[in-house]
């Protein structure tokens, strides 16, 4: 049987680089000089005021009727449905779940931050509890 023997190189030289590393950006701006750990948020587009109010139709899923109303991109959804129930029964106090494009949409949410169009349409809906 025969074995092979492979022998390590006494001196081992290092090789050149021709491309100098790259200077790293977070040790260059003094607000990432003491951080550890940074993260950064996508902003898909900026809200502007002076962009078109959006035509907003609400359809009660209950009786079938609409309403029809034009809020600024900046409503919030809990401002839609404070009005959509001004508008349909005043003085009511009762909790109204919508949904926009078939999914069901958060209070905190604004118009702008759900990429409507000019016009959009919510439907009203009822959560069953139960199991």
């Amino acid at each position: 049987m025969a074995t092979a023997v492979y022998q390590r190189p006494s001196v081992i030289v290092p090789r050149k680089r021709s491309v100098p590393l790259p200077t790293p950006c977070l040790s260059q701006h003094p607000v990432f000089a003491k951080s550890t750990h940074a993260a950064l948020q996508a902003v898909t587009r900026a809200e502007s005021s002076s962009a078109p109010p959006v035509s907003v139709t609400v359809l009660n899923g209950s009786n079938g009727k609409t309403v029809r109303m034009h809020l600024d991109r900046t409503a919030t959804v809990q401002q839609l449905k404070k009005r959509f129930l001004q508008e349909t029964n005043p003085g009511s106090t009762g909790d109204v779940h919508l949904a926009c494009n078939g999914k069901p949409v958060d209070d905190h949410q604004t118009l702008g931050m759900l990429n409507l169009r000019d016009t959009a349409q919510f439907i009203t809906f009822q959560k069953c509890v139960g199991g």
